[in-house]
């Protein structure tokens, strides 16, 4: 995407922009990707500790956390087997109530318990709010653009044809953006309910067609 766009920009104001912007977008997908996944619950099982030596250690530190073989299961490499005990407790006090150990393999399974509609709700809010934080950072950094363009005017760094040049520029790849932002939160929010699901507004309504063709986002650079 960032690509494509890149021949567009040939000042250092919108290309900048334009970078920034691509980095929400994908830091995004990676935050929605991963709501409702095996990878979200697995970050749940991070904040728990356990008592180790009269001194709260965390499950994280005495595991290696891996989302599971089977469909909504979680596996941990426990590092020592005298922790297993005190770790499968640990996890079955925080409502994890189906979780299975192996001595031998010093493995611990843990089968993440079906949504509730409560729980699946709770997660179209959390995509809602990070569509809107997103949609924020972008209107940030256009406005950032615009008084750097303002100022670069002010100081003869620019002549109008330029700021006026760059700023459409901005606000084109702004606009695109923020819909992509929408398109994929409509998405995902839509899969994560089924059919519960219900368009909240007329810009919903008229946005879904577009689902059917709606391309991924792109993944971190490594």
């Amino acid at each position: 995407m960032g690509e494509e766009m890149a021949e567009v920009f040939e000042d250092s104001y919108s290309a900048e922009a334009l970078a920034n912007m691509e980095n929400y977008i994908i830091s995004f997908g990676t935050l929605i990707k991963d709501v409702g996944s095996s990878e979200g619950f697995k970050n749940a099982l991070f904040g728990l500790k356990v008592m180790i030596e009269k001194k709260p250690r965390r499950v994280a530190d005495l595991s290696k956390i891996y989302a599971g073989k089977a469909p909504r299961t979680l596996e941990l490499l426990v590092f020592s087997r005298e922790h297993i005990p005190l770790i499968v407790a640990e996890i079955k006090e925080h409502g994890f109530k189906n979780v299975k150990s192996d001595a031998q393999q010093q493995l611990v399974i843990v089968t993440v318990p079906k949504p509730t509609l409560d729980d699946l709700t709770a997660m179209e809010d959390q995509v809602a709010g990070m569509s809107r934080s997103a949609i924020s950072s972008l209107t940030k950094i256009r406005g950032n653009t615009s008084q750097r363009l303002k100022a670069a005017l002010e100081n003869e760094f620019i002549d109008g044809v330029t700021m006026n040049n760059s700023r459409n520029k901005v606000d084109a790849v702004y606009d695109k953006y923020v819909k992509l932002v929408k398109l994929h939160a409509l998405k995902k929010r839509k899969t994560i309910l089924g059919s519960y699901f219900e368009p909240k507004n007329e810009e919903e309504r008229l946005l879904l067609p577009e689902l059917n063709k709606l391309k991924p986002l792109p993944e971190p650079r490594e």
